[in-house]
């Protein structure tokens, strides 16, 4: 894609780069960034049409005589004043020129004794441009990427990048070569390759070279030949632009574009601070800068995709995960239980032959205590009794409904009470069980003995 380069230095392979927002970085026009049209001229009032005195024949021809004129000057007279037929046809052929002039493309006559005009889609009038914006580079010096442009299409170039590395390799000595991306430019038979060179230190961490040191390695006339051989055509370090390119490359109308126009554009950039305008000129750069946004669109659904293969993959994961853990939970209580009733067991065992000491003695007495008084009458036994023989009358009413009865609430309360105390039971009788097997294994241990 064609489009202004944006100078760090001059040359190629001489440690400086020459970037291009447009290819070298990468063109994107988000829905925020709508480009805008080029607005038809229609008034020529700055040129205007001329006299015959002013630009008539004679002007021309001495304009000939003395020789080809400026492209500008001739590319004003071709649209404004031709003078090739000295008649009413001038006319026409003045219509004429302009019109190829919108188009970007044609010869544009305009004298006998002088050449034609090339009509090109850079010329001012071309009305088939576009201006939109790039992304501001943001690369660092100190991540170390250069990206090299090899004289061979992506396709020969793959089955020989272990030979290029290791090639490289030999440039930068004990330094290691990192392809970190490899795509094909956009001329035929050509490609791109971003690569950074690191080395290992002496506490196993790896630093990189910065790129413009990359670049000015590469560059020494020793490793040209080398180059050569490997089909190098340029070392490019990807950098960011400074405060100063950056403001000569706004300050500077891009391409035969209006200034007024130019300005405009700067106006209207959705984020300064990310973004600056390009120009795109006629159709083919056109449909390489949509060529470009769906090649784009397609890798970043190619990785929205990834992402959710990831994300579906991780929740399949965490899902088995926390069946696992709820397993391992019901093991570690199934394990608990057996611990304790183990070590119960080995308690029991331990403590077979030996008295009661004095703390478990007083839960024994506190124990038959409180059974000696479930038992009696006139405490909770008797209660209970009582309330289970007034639930079993219920004599009718003259209505043939129940005469006696319990509140919902109050019912609730004593069913609740009743089962606390069945399990208050249980429990005691659980322990006196119990208390009396280990009664009558100390009894017959006392027996046996003579």
């Amino acid at each position: 894609m064609a489009t202004p380069n944006l100078s760090f230095g001059a040359g190629s392979m001489t440690g400086t780069a020459q970037t291009a927002p447009g290819s070298l970085f990468g063109t994107t026009t988000t829905p925020a960034q709508k480009p805008f049209l080029i607005a038809p001229q229609t008034n020529f009032a700055p040129f205007g049409k001329s006299t015959p005195g002013a630009q008539g024949p004679d002007a021309t021809q001495q304009q000939g005589m003395a020789g080809q004129p400026d492209p500008s000057l001739a590319l004003h007279l071709a649209i404004c004043t031709p003078s090739y037929f000295n008649n009413e046809n001038d006319e026409v052929l003045r219509k004429w020129n302009q019109l190829q002039a919108f188009w970007g493309a044609g010869k544009g006559y305009y004298a006998p004794n002088m050449p034609p005009v090339e009509f090109t889609p850079e010329n001012p009038y071309c009305r088939f441009k576009v201006v939109c914006y790039a992304r501001i580079p943001s690369y660092h010096n100190e991540d170390g990427i250069v990206q090299i442009v090899i004289g061979k299409s992506l396709a020969d170039l793959k089955p020989l990048e272990q030979n290029f590395v290791s090639t490289l390799n030999g440039i930068f000595g004990v330094a290691e070569v990192v392809i970190s991306e490899m795509f094909a430019a956009e001329l035929p038979d050509r490609t791109n390759i971003r690569l950074y060179v690191q080395q290992t230190l002496a506490n196993g961490e790896k630093e990189r070279a910065t790129a413009t040191d990359v670049a000015r390695h590469m560059s020494q006339p020793t490793y040209t030949q080398t180059l050569k051989n490997l089909f190098v055509l340029e070392v490019l370090p990807l950098v960011n632009l400074t405060e100063a390119q950056l403001k000569e490359y706004l300050d500077t109308p891009q391409r035969g574009i209006d200034p007024a126009l130019w300005e405009q554009g700067k106006r209207e950039n959705p984020d300064p601070q990310k973004f600056l305008p390009v120009v795109k000129v006629g159709f083919q750069e056109l449909q390489k800068q949509f060529n470009l946004q769906e090649d784009h669109a397609k890798k970043l659904q190619a990785s929205m995709n990834n992402i959710m293969d990831e994300i579906t993959q991780l929740r399949h994961k965490q899902t088995m995960m926390k069946a696992a853990i709820q397993d391992a939970k019901w093991k570690q209580a199934n394990l608990t239980r057996r611990v304790l009733k183990l070590v119960s067991a080995q308690e029991v065992e331990r403590k077979r032959g030996v008295p009661l000491d004095q703390t478990e003695e007083q839960i024994r007495m506190r124990l038959e205590d409180l059974y000696m008084q479930l038992m009696q009458p006139t405490q909770y036994r008797g209660c209970l009794n009582e309330l289970m023989a007034q639930m079993c009358v219920k004599p009718a009413s003259s209505q043939g409904g129940p005469r006696y009865g319990l509140v919902g609430d109050m019912e609730r309360e004593v069913s609740q009470y009743m089962a606390w105390q069945h399990d208050a039971l249980q429990a005691v009788v659980g322990v006196l069980k119990e208390d009396l097997t280990v009664v009558d294994s100390m009894m017959e241990e006392i027996q046996c003995k003579p």
